[in-house]
């Protein structure tokens, strides 16, 4: 399958992982992309989508709490390390789906994603067409020293995961025009990011000056987008790039007509 591609989507908890994956699955079938939802979250309750690969399958954060008398945090940690035991069933699940996109919707946390080896381990044997979406939190994003931290967490992606990057501004309905625009401006200049914390003095001052330093060696491979799940604002654009990077620049239109 030449287009398939894995899209994993990965953000704090509350960055709105589950809902951008339920509105870009429904903003793709409008169209007629084939997008399929697949569930690794053992923790959630409920899903906002259909889910083609559920994890809960195998087990729920529930039944390793029973098994290992264990606290939530805890659990979260044993099931985030069990999902490696369960990449030859991953596998037999992908393959048996014909299908564009795979829509990854991670565990809550992002740290139970981006350090612990079963996502390594599922990003390096599931598929060689494997992408991130990166949520970034408004809330935080809207002070300079904010946007700093979501761009230290995209820099460690980076480094961990050799694979395209799209970094998302979530939730943009949140936010005032202004305020996104703003942020969209220092993913694009560091030096209006460097200018925005002018006040910032002694260690915190030199510590973000060389982060800011790193940062742009760091960079986003690809622009900011804002998106609203709620709004279905932004699906069209986050698809663009997405169809860019793993279809060889085929735009929506082109797509649209092999469909």
């Amino acid at each position: 399958m030449e287009h398939t591609a894995l899209l994993y989507f990965v953000g704090s908890a509350g960055a709105g992982k589950s809902t951008l994956v339920a509105t870009l699955q429904e903003w793709m079938q409008h169209y007629r992309y084939d997008g399929v939802a697949v569930n690794l979250d053992p923790g959630a309750e409920t899903v906002a989508y259909e889910a083609a690969i559920d994890v809960r399958e195998k087990f729920t954060l529930r039944d390793i709490m029973d098994q290992y008398s264990l606290g939530p945090n805890g659990a979260q940690v044993v099931c985030a390390d069990l999902l490696a035991l369960e990449l030859d069933w991953m596998k037999e699940q992908i393959e048996e789906v014909n299908c564009d996109y795979f829509l990854v919707d991670t565990p809550g946390q992002t740290e139970l994603f981006l350090y612990r080896e079963a996502s390594k381990v599922f990003i390096e044997n599931l598929s060689d067409r494997s992408g991130m979406v990166l949520l970034l939190d408004p809330l935080l994003s809207r002070t300079p020293e904010g946007f700093v931290t979501q761009l230290l967490l995209a820099s460690a992606a980076h480094l961990r995961f050799p694979i395209p990057m799209f970094p998302v501004l979530t939730k943009c309905d949140l936010l005032e025009p202004e305020e996104v625009d703003k942020i969209s401006e220092w993913a694009s200049d560091f030096d209006a990011l460097a200018m925005a914390m002018p006040d910032m003095v002694g260690m915190s001052g030199v510590l973000s000056s060389e982060l800011l330093r790193v940062l742009q060696i760091l960079t986003l491979e690809s622009n900011l987008l804002a998106v609203s799940s709620k709004e279905g604002e932004g699906m069209d654009d986050l698809y663009s790039i997405v169809q860019s990077t793993f279809a060889g620049g085929d735009d929506l239109e082109s797509h649209a007509d092999k469909n």
